[in-house]
């Protein structure tokens, strides 16, 4: 092969390099530019144990749903401003999901005032609110919770949990176990890891501007492990 051949030669290997390096050049920048601007949501969703009231009706030939208030925070972990601007509850049964009125109890701050849609949150920031969410419970355990409403007034969280359990009941119709220990000055509750089963799984799905749903998978026995969608 001729000097001028392989000048030839390496004149092409070097334009073609160069020419990568600028397709190069464009592209990345391309692509970090759009996952740059792509929407990223954090949930996290636990009931409240204290100080979160429990909304029901005292008449329950009007409404037999109970809706107890889960702590919800949405963190913004994507590099653009986020707006939720609505939301949706859906109770998942099997393989299947389930609607029925009193599901979505609605918003509130942590005084229990309604918490308004749309929120925005910038870039790295977090909210956190209540969401009241509903569920059927059995007879028994409706009636236990409406003669606490009827009797003393609004019912918070710890309030319904202990009182049901002092009669062997979960929230959602499980076996509990409560006993006291009064030189120690406290109580404990055990729950049968089978009644687990009875707990309601709920999927929670946050709508942004942009139309894009970012959904989380809950139940009270999920909440200790949380299942969050980036």
């Amino acid at each position: 092969m001729s000097g001028d051949t392989k000048a030839d030669w390496f004149a092409r290997g070097t334009a073609i390099i160069g020419l990568i390096v600028a397709i190069a050049a464009i592209i990345v920048p391309f692509y970090k530019d759009k996952a740059d601007s792509q929407e990223a949501l954090s949930i996290t969703a636990t009931p409240e144990t204290g100080g979160g009231i429990l909304r029901l009706s005292n008449n329950m030939e009007k409404s037999r749903a109970i809706q107890i208030p889960w702590v919800i925070t949405l963190s913004n972990t994507g590099k653009v401003k986020l707006s939720i601007t609505s939301y949706s509850i859906q109770k998942i049964e099997g393989q299947g999901i389930s609607y029925f009125p009193g599901l979505d109890g609605g918003a509130t701050d942590s005084t229990n005032s309604p918490f308004p849609f749309p929120q925005t949150l910038d870039a790295g920031e977090s909210i956190a609110f209540r969401l009241h969410i509903g569920f059927l419970p059995t007879k028994e355990v409706g009636k236990i919770l409406r003669n606490m409403l009827n009797e003393h007034g609004p019912v918070d969280y710890h309030s319904g949990f202990i009182a049901l359990a002092k009669k062997g009941l979960t929230f959602y119709g499980g076996s509990a176990s409560y006993q006291e220990f009064p030189n120690a000055g406290g109580t404990m509750v055990s729950i049968d890891s089978s009644s687990y089963k009875n707990d309601p799984i709920y999927k929670v799905s946050f709508i942004s501007g942009r139309g894009n749903k970012f959904p989380i998978i809950t139940s009270e026995t999920a909440a200790k492990w949380q299942l969050t969608r980036p």
